[in-house]
């Protein structure tokens, strides 16, 4: 099994979805693999340092207040998938499965940048290797398609905040009624820190990108991903996704969102040629 250089705290893969013939367009359908090493947590800064020698310490979680609501409400939304049969939860639970599923990959992908490690990269001025399959992909492509996608998605992120905030604001009020649980503020709060952190993450490629800090750098062993066969419509097939998951050594939940990636890929392409 193939493993990805283990060097420097932070790597990409880029993984396109199609094959090579259609590196011509403008911009490829990637699937991005955002890999991080565990750092050792930056000191204090001064404010935090203050809090913590104040009384306010006793009552502040250890591992910072975002943390922990972040964790809280992952715990919480969680506990909705095993309320009772037929419980409002429970379908509330499956209803946001079903919306998860149709989120677009790129924004899951940049969800996925740890924002501590990117933030000491960046700082540090360090290097990122970018890693891509040279049987589907040249250096320079790389760098093209992945500033692209960040040129692409800062701006539909700023408009998604924007309409979320908005939409959280109009739906506050339903807290007044405390039959019914706001499902509808809880999941318009959602969105927006989807989209900011997504919008964060791109950010932090951008600067990246624009400090010539991402150097791309082929990775011989994705070739074998791009020599499978192929569906009709280029896209990759499933077993081609399972030599990826394979060769990365992807977690169960990345390889979901991998073939996830894939399907809307298809998905997009047959709307296109419809269209």
């Amino acid at each position: 099994m193939a493993m990805i250089p283990s060097s420097g705290p932070m790597r990409i893969v880029a993984l396109p979805l199609v094959r090579p013939s259609r590196a011509g367009s403008s911009k490829l359908p990637v699937f991005y693999s955002f890999k991080f090493a565990r750092l050792k947590a930056p000191p204090p800064t001064r404010s935090t340092a203050f809090l913590r020698r104040t009384f306010l310490a006793r009552w502040l979680p250890e591992e910072g207040v975002v943390s922990w609501s972040l964790r809280t409400a992952n715990r919480t939304w969680a506990n909705f998938g095993t309320a009772e049969k037929g419980s409002l939860k429970l379908r509330a639970f499956q209803l946001g499965e079903r919306l998860m599923d149709r989120l677009d990959f790129e924004e899951s992908n940049l969800k996925t940048i740890d924002q501590d490690v990117a933030q000491i990269v960046q700082d540090a001025g360090l290097q990122v290797p970018l890693w891509y399959p040279p049987a589907a992909l040249s250096g320079p492509q790389s760098l093209d398609n992945l500033r692209a996608l960040v040129e692409e998605r800062i701006p539909l992120h700023n408009r998604g905040m924007a309409m979320w905030i908005f939409l959280a604001v109009l739906s506050a009020p339903l807290k007044l009624i405390p039959i019914i649980p706001n499902f509808p503020f809880y999941f318009c709060a959602w969105r927006t820190f989807s989209h900011a952190k997504a919008r964060r993450g791109a950010g932090y490629i951008q600067s990246m990108l624009q400090n010539n800090r991402i150097v791309p750098q082929p990775l011989l062993a994705l070739n074998a991903v791009y020599a499978a066969k192929r569906a009709s419509d280029d896209v990759l097939t499933r077993d081609a996704l399972e030599r990826a998951v394979r060769a990365l050594n992807m977690a169960p939940e990345e390889a979901k969102e991998l073939i996830r990636a894939q399907e809307q890929v298809v998905a997009r392409l047959a709307k296109a040629k419809t269209s």
